[in-house]
C-alpha cells in the first residue's frame, strides 16, 4: 500500500470517529427498555438487534432509539431489543470486526434458546457497517471473516441501515437523493442474498455514505422511521410462519 493511500485512508477513519461527537452533541437518549416489549425472559416474534454509530455511548444511540420504540410500538408482533455490545470506537476496523463476531454471537443464542424468533437487523454509521459485514462477511476487508450461516440468515426478517459509509450506489435496496457510493464501498451485489429484506437510508451530500460534505445529513434520519418501520412490518407479515 502507497504511502498516499495510507494516508487517504487514516484522514478518512479519523472523519469517520469524528461523526460520533457530532451525533454525542444531541444525545440524551441512555440504554432503556420499552414499555411494550416483550418479557427479557420469555422468547418475542421478533428480535431487534442495533449496533450505534462511532462514539456513541452503549446503548442504541440516536437515530435507532426512536425507530425501536416505533417498530415496536407499532407492529403487531412481540418484540425484544438487543443493542449490539461493541466498541463503535475510531479504530474502525477493529471495532468493526468485533461487531460482526458479536452479530452472530447474539443470534446465535437467541436461536438456541427461541426457536421462532426472526430477527431485524439495523445499523447507524459504523453499526450499518457491521450489520452489512455480518451478513456478507468481510472477505480480505476485514480479515476475511464469512457472513451468516445459512440457518440464521433464514431468520433474518429485515435489514435497516442508516449512512452507511459502506453505502454502495446502484443497490436496489437503496433508499436515497444522492448518486454517489461510500467512503468504503462495499462494491455491487456483495448483499443479493439478502437483497429483498433490506433498505439502506443514505441523504445526499452525507459525508460518510455519499462522501460528501454534511455532517448534518449524516445525522438527519429520523425522517426514514415511518418508512422503515412499514418495511420492517411488512416484512414481518411475509416471513411469518402459517
Amino acid at each position: 500500500m502507497s504511502g498516499r493511500h495510507r494516508r487517504t485512508r487514516r484522514t478518512r477513519l479519523l472523519a469517520l470517529a469524528a461523526v460520533g461527537v457530532v451525533a454525542l452533541a444531541g444525545l440524551a437518549i441512555a440504554p432503556m427498555t420499552f414499555a411494550a416489549e416483550a418479557p427479557r425472559n420469555t422468547c418475542p416474534d421478533l428480535e431487534v438487534i442495533g449496533a450505534r454509530g462511532t462514539t456513541e455511548r452503549p446503548g442504541l444511540g440516536i437515530v435507532l432509539t426512536p425507530l425501536a420504540r416505533q417498530i415496536t410500538r407499532d407492529l403487531p408482533q412481540t418484540v425484544r431489543t438487543t443493542p449490539l455490545d461493541y466498541p463503535a470506537s475510531g479504530n474502525y476496523v477493529a471495532s468493526v470486526r468485533q461487531g460482526v463476531a458479536e452479530v452472530q454471537r447474539v443470534m446465535t443464542a437467541t436461536a438456541a434458546q427461541c426457536p421462532g424468533t426472526r430477527f431485524v437487523l439495523m445499523g447507524y454509521s459504523q453499526g450499518a457497517d457491521v450489520m452489512g459485514d455480518a451478513l456478507a462477511g468481510t472477505g480480505s476487508r476485514l480479515g476475511g471473516r464469512t457472513g451468516l450461516p445459512a440457518n440464521l440468515a433464514t431468520r433474518v426478517s429485515s435489514v435497516l441501515l442508516f449512512g452507511d459509509p459502506s453505502f454502495t450506489a446502484g443497490e436496489p435496496f437503496n433508499v436515497t437523493d444522492g448518486r454517489r457510493s461510500g467512503i468504503f464501498p462495499r462494491g455491487a451485489g456483495q448483499l443479493n442474498g439478502f437483497a429483498k429484506r433490506i433498505q439502506s437510508y443514505c441523504n445526499a451530500n452525507d459525508r460518510f455514505c455519499q462522501g460528501g460534505f454534511s455532517f448534518a445529513a449524516h445525522v438527519n434520519y429520523q425522517g426514514f422511521h415511518p418508512q422503515a418501520t412499514r418495511f420492517a412490518a411488512t416484512r414481518a407479515t411475509a416471513d411469518a410462519p402459517r
